[in-house]
């Protein structure tokens, strides 16, 4: 079921709606996220129904991942989760330790007790003349497992959510991308050259982000609350794709103090401060 109002497309939206959370730190941040997975997981293991979680990768979600192996430790069991993940970089070997499989396995998927036939990760290892055929099915797959329940997202630089740059359709659907210099620069930092640095990926659209039933989104430190800001409160723009998330009904911003120190003073009363 979507959760796009499609009123939005003529000058309103949603932000008024949107969830604020401003935490004192990331780790606290990162484990109210955490909470909120294993809520939803636990509910719906009582009814013995699958969780289809959209997962993030990078440096945003490691403390949620922590969060949640110590949750998966405490006895919430996550044998009934499936997994679709974000993106991957294209081309990418799943052995390199560059590659978002690597990550997911290393940050959580193997201490954790999900089975292997419910992990779902774009495939940098596809041959080109494959990859549409196989975007094709990662969005038939989610559809058939019945769309994700809770999408995970960090925030790019330069307002990308996934890796759906600047300049993309509300209406895109997972697909091959071409990653700005910007994202390719902030990826240094895991390559060490960005020579080394991919120029393509794989990401899921837009249109299959704002798809889910809830989405949460996570944003840290100083470098966040520039592009926080325009996301939260400007206008809809494919400039900044963050704010397409404005046309949601259902969306959790998780702040830390930092992201969150740009933000009108207006806008103060829609933030639940989490400040312990």
């Amino acid at each position: 079921m979507s959760y796009v109002n499609k009123e939005v497309i003529k000058n309103k939206t949603l932000k008024e709606f949107m969830e604020v959370l401003v935490f004192e730190n990331k780790e606290s941040g990162s484990l109210y996220a955490a909470q909120v997975i294993a809520n939803k997981v636990l509910m719906n293991n009582s009814v013995n129904e699958e969780t289809v979680l959209g997962l993030a990768t990078g440096s945003t979600p490691t403390d949620m991942y922590k969060a949640l192996i110590e949750i998966n430790k405490s006895g919430v069991s996550f044998s009934r989760i499936i997994t679709y993940n974000l993106d991957e970089y294209y081309p990418m070997k799943k052995s390199s330790p560059h590659s978002y499989h690597y990550y997911m396995y290393d940050h959580f998927f193997q201490h954790v007790d999900i089975h292997e036939e419910n992990i779902f990760i774009p495939n940098g290892e596809i041959k080109n003349e494959d990859l549409s055929k196989f975007c094709e099915e990662y969005e038939l797959s989610i559809r058939r497992n019945g769309g994700i329940d809770i999408q995970v997202l960090g925030l790019g630089l330069n307002g990308h959510i996934g890796f759906n740059e600047p300049g993309f359709s509300m209406d895109s659907l997972t697909q091959k991308v071409t990653l700005s210099d910007t994202t390719r620069t902030a990826a240094v930092k895991y390559f060490g050259k960005k020579e080394e640095v991919p120029f393509q990926a794989i990401s899921m659209g837009i249109s299959t982000i704002l798809s889910a039933d809830h989405i949460m989104m996570m944003a840290w430190g100083n470098e966040k609350a520039e592009i926080v800001k325009e996301s939260i409160e400007g206008q809809l723009s494919k400039d900044v794709p963050g704010t397409y998330l404005q046309t949601h009904k259902n969306v959790t911003i998780i702040l830390d103090a930092e992201s969150a120190s740009k933000l009108d003073n207006d806008r103060i009363s829609l933030i639940e401060s989490k400040l312990s």
